[in-house]
C-alpha cells in the first residue's frame, strides 16, 4: 500500500512538472561549463532565451560578468538573432565575443533575460579563467 501511496504522489508531482513547463514565459538557455584560455585570445559565449511574446512583452536578453553587462563595443561584440516558433514562442539567440582576453576577464558569466513585466530568468554560470 506506501509504495503505490508513493507512485501516485510521485505521478501527481510529475503532471504539476509539466503543466508548470507548458506556461512557460520566459526561459534563458545554455550548458554550463568552464572554459580555460590563453592571454590575448577571444572566446565566444552563446545563450538561447525562449519566450511568449504576448505574455513577456518586450524582452532584453545581456551577458554578464560578476552582475555588470558586457557592452563596450570595443571589448565585446555582440549579434542577436530572433526567431518565431509556435504562435506567441520567440527564441532569441545572443552571441558575445570577448576579445584580447587578459587576467581581469577570468570570471563569472551568466546570461540574463527580462521581460517587459519585470519577470526575469538567468541561465547557468560560465566560468572562464584566463592563463598567461
Amino acid at each position: 500500500m506506501t509504495l503505490l501511496a508513493g507512485l501516485t504522489v510521485l505521478l501527481v508531482v510529475t503532471l504539476c512538472v509539466q503543466s508548470a513547463q507548458d506556461k512557460v514565459t520566459l526561459e534563458v538557455l545554455y550548458p554550463q561549463k568552464t572554459i580555460t584560455v590563453a592571454r590575448g585570445s577571444s572566446v565566444t559565449l552563446s545563450c538561447d532565451a525562449n519566450y511568449d511574446s504576448e505574455q513577456c512583452g518586450l524582452v532584453r536578453v545581456v551577458w554578464l560578468q560578476k552582475d555588470t553587462e558586457l557592452s563596450d563595443p570595443d571589448k565585446y561584440f555582440t549579434t542577436v538573432n530572433e526567431t518565431v516558433s509556435d504562435g506567441n514562442m520567440r527564441r532569441r539567440q545572443v552571441v558575445v565575443e570577448i576579445v584580447d582576453l587578459t587576467t581581469e576577464d577570468t570570471g563569472v558569466y551568466q546570461c540574463k533575460g527580462e521581460c517587459e513585466n519585470g519577470e526575469t530568468a538567468m541561465g547557468h554560470i560560465i566560468r572562464i579563467s584566463v592563463k598567461g
